[in-house]
């Protein structure tokens, strides 16, 4: 015996509900149709109120003819770092140590252990393997600014100068350098001499005062003031 199957399973749409294949797809086309031309609208309107903005003068410009703003007028209450020469030269490097020192003259004092090196700007780089030096020349600062106040000054071969630390053997500097300068007052400006040494490199610790004053006597008449 065959059973009936159950008809509530599925109950086919009611012949009024549906649309015709051919007038579903009209519908939809009018749709797309409807949609485009609105996008088309929203683009045209966008585009002319961008050329409208560019054409249009500018309230500013329609004051009057175009002002250009001065920018040559000098500044003030300005600080900056820019180097500028403070003494009144023609020559901007009067002195340069690693061209104008002969190269025998370092070798003979023991500052060759390896060649003298150019650095930055006017400045020479020389190692005697248990301490460096370094000597530089400037010509935009005077030996006045150069010296700090607790400075001992010292004639050297007829030429002012001054002597002081820069950091000065302490428990702390001796993890790290001990450094002392002697600065020698020029026409042009300022020449600055510097030892400096590492105590964990070299633990025999050289005398820096000393050794950078006696440095200053052998060197002084190569030196350009």
């Amino acid at each position: 015996m065959v059973e009936s199957v159950a008809t509530d399973r599925y109950t086919p749409r009611k012949p009024g509900n549906v649309l015709p294949t051919k007038l579903r797809g009209g519908v939809m086309a009018a749709k797309l149709r409807l949609l485009s031309a609105s996008t088309g609208l929203v683009a045209a309107l966008v585009s002319a109120v961008i050329v409208g903005w560019q054409s249009s003068p500018s309230n500013g410009a329609a004051a009057g003819p175009l002002q250009l703003d001065v920018t040559d007028l000098p500044m003030t209450n300005v600080s900056t770092t820019i180097k500028w020469p403070v003494i009144e030269t023609t020559d901007p490097s009067p002195f340069d140590p690693c061209n104008d020192i002969p190269f025998d003259a370092v070798q003979r004092i023991g500052l060759a252990f390896t060649p003298p090196e150019p650095e930055d700007s006017l400045r020479c780089h020389y190692d005697a393997g248990n301490y460096q030096m370094a000597v530089e020349a400037f010509v935009w600062r005077t030996y006045e600014q150069t010296i700090p106040a607790d400075a001992v000054e010292l004639d050297i071969d007829g030429h002012r100068a001054a002597q002081y630390w820069i950091m000065k053997p302490t428990d702390w500097n001796d993890r790290w350098w001990v450094t002392c300068m002697i600065a020698f007052k020029t026409s042009y400006g300022v020449i600055q001499q510097s030892l400096f040494y590492s105590p964990i490199h070299s633990p025999e610790r050289p005398d820096c005062l000393q050794i950078n004053l006696q440095r200053a006597h052998e060197l002084a008449p190569y030196y350009k003031f």
